[in-house]
């Protein structure tokens, strides 16, 4: 689901699913050439996980493809994904 630039509370209508329905979460804007910090990163994941229950969120990833970023701003955003959940997992 794409959430990088939605409101949090939008995820809430889904928190009453079944517990064992994980959810994969968009926290990269690819309309922005900015590179998120992993802090913002791993506040998203925060965010979304106080409205859906610990451990819902199952895999974070861009809210869409790359095709119009310059590579080099591509690249920097996934490794900033990656230390965003690293950190948001307590792994950094």
């Amino acid at each position: 689901m794409e959430v990088a630039h939605r409101p949090p509370e939008e995820l809430a209508v889904f928190k009453g699913l079944r517990r064992d329905i994980g959810f994969g979460l968009g926290v990269v804007d690819i309309k922005r050439t900015e590179v998120e910090t992993p802090e913002a990163i791993a506040r998203a994941i925060e965010r979304a996980e106080k409205i859906l229950g610990r451990g819902r969120v199952k895999y974070i990833h861009p809210d869409c493809g790359f095709w119009m970023l310059k590579r080099n701003i591509a690249d920097g955003k996934i490794r900033a994904l990656v230390k965003g959940r690293d950190l948001y997992e307590g792994r950094s």
